[in-house]
């Protein structure tokens, strides 16, 4: 059975690479094609409407906006029960700080990524709402890397400690950490695939369940951290005390505040059915 799957290049996805370097899906029957995609949740939802893979690894309020827009996939499980912490970054020469970015445009991979959402969000907090002309897609953090050095002020949100190498480099700095309460990766399904193949899913998932029930106590897990994602010892020791892995059903109304959320920003189709509104305008 041939299975595309794919994920961010980030230590999150851990757990799959090793069932894979164990060859626990080849054992199980799956010829598991695994795709890194640095791009981030929006390319993989394009990527998953255009037929290109069966399965994804998403930021949740990435896949719950695209689902909720029509997006041909559905959560078939949960991956990281944890919540993501975003990092609000700025560049490192700026003299921005938490309390004054309201109308500083952001940096996001593409629209509908969970750097895109996130933002929303954050700008929310803010008191302001972007519009379109308000975002600056860079399609991944090399490309927000890229901008930082352009001189003119810029957010970019993006995982907390994957984002550290640019920080010691002397490019971002982190002013705030966002956490938002929802988990932090989710594994959806193409529909087609999931009617057509919901044995080779639930099969696969079994091999992941146990590969990251393993992984949470392994004696080499903070090694594996490091090589994985090029962490420090002590910067590996701290993501894993926030990271917690869960590959099962999510509990009902687990996605209702995102929801909620998605709607209140004017991301997703509201109640009556229209279309979503203009991103809004500076407030």
């Amino acid at each position: 059975m041939n299975l595309r799957v794919a994920g961010v290049p980030e230590p999150y996805n851990l757990p799959w690479h090793l069932a894979m370097e164990k060859r626990r899906f080849a054992q199980a029957g799956i010829k598991l094609h695994w795709h890194e995609v640095h791009e981030g949740t929006g390319r993989m939802c394009q990527m998953l409407r255009d037929g290109e893979l069966d399965m994804a690894v998403l930021v949740t309020e990435g896949a719950q906006r695209d689902i909720l827009n029509g997006g041909p996939h559905r959560i078939v499980g949960g991956f990281v029960e944890s919540a993501l912490p975003w990092g609000v970054h700025v560049p490192a020469g700026s003299g921005l700080q938490a309390d004054n970015l309201k109308g500083i445009p952001y940096a996001i991979s593409r629209l509908g990524s969970g750097s895109h959402i996130m933002a929303m969000l954050h700008a929310e907090r803010q008191g302001w709402r972007p519009a379109e002309r308000d975002l600056e897609v860079v399609h991944n953090m090399a490309g927000a890397a890229e901008r930082m050095q352009e001189g003119s002020p810029v957010i970019f949100l993006w995982e907390h400690y994957v984002t550290q190498r640019y920080v010691d480099a002397g490019i971002m700095r982190c002013v705030d950490v966002v956490r938002a309460p929802w988990p932090g990766f989710v594994i959806t399904a193409r529909n087609d695939f999931a009617q057509q193949h919901a044995g080779a899913i639930e099969l696969a998932m079994s091999v992941l369940r146990s590969e990251a029930e393993a992984l949470k106590d392994g004696p080499h897990t903070v090694e594996l951290v490091m090589q994985n994602a090029g962490f420090s010892e002590e910067l590996a020791h701290v993501w894993l005390r926030n990271v917690r892995w869960k590959v099962a059903p999510l509990e009902a109304g687990a996605l209702d505040e995102l929801t909620e959320t998605l709607r209140t920003l004017r991301l997703v189709e509201g109640r009556n059915g229209q279309a979503p509104a203009d991103p809004g305008s500076r407030g």
